[in-house]
């Protein structure tokens, strides 16, 4: 039966009723809809698990760039497409993955790396660092990274050299890079 134009719609009571919350959370086709939240549920778990990465902040190393208890992803397969590079954050493992350092690239395999009253100088070059804030009097001697070994440090340098975590680490220490 066609209804005119301006006609008021009359439902068929014969028709089955339609739950609109029904329709809208689960769909038409509640088997398809399971399919799909099954995939969308294994690939989160493997993105998540092996891909992303949270990362919470503990402590200040990184201050002012990263507040402590912060969260933050870190990207796991950037790595495993090219090197990291000076200047990147990245995070750093531990013995496990419960436990990272998130630390920044500051000297890369075959540079020579050092301190002088604060001043990062790497291949001889004083690096200008725009994102420390609070420098430090840091001085060390040069040291010659290897094929494999990375230089890192926290961005807040105020507190003595002996206090921080850093230094060189093996490439194979380094689990990914973080997005924001």
């Amino acid at each position: 039966m066609v209804s005119p134009m301006g006609a008021h719609h009359i439902p068929d009571p014969a028709a089955p009723r339609v739950n609109a919350w029904r329709v809208l959370l689960i769909g038409r086709r509640p088997a398809h809809t399971l399919v799909r939240t099954g995939i969308l549920a294994a690939l989160c778990f493997l993105v998540f698990r092996f891909v992303l990465i949270p990362v919470f902040v503990r402590g200040e190393s990184m201050e002012p760039t990263f507040r402590d208890g912060g969260l933050n992803m870190a990207n796991t397969l950037v790595y495993r497409l090219r090197d990291p590079l000076p200047g990147e954050v990245v995070v750093i493992e531990m013995a496990t993955r419960r436990t990272m350092y998130l630390k920044r690239v500051l000297a890369t395999p075959g540079d020579t790396v050092y301190f002088q009253q604060g001043a990062l100088f790497v291949n001889g070059m004083r690096i200008e660092e725009p994102y420390v804030i609070q420098g430090g009097r840091w001085t060390t001697p040069p040291e010659q990274l290897g094929v494999d070994e990375y230089f890192v440090a926290g961005d807040n340098r105020s507190t003595p050299w002996e206090w921080h975590t850093m230094g060189v680490v093996n490439r194979s220490r380094i689990a990914g890079r973080i997005l924001f």
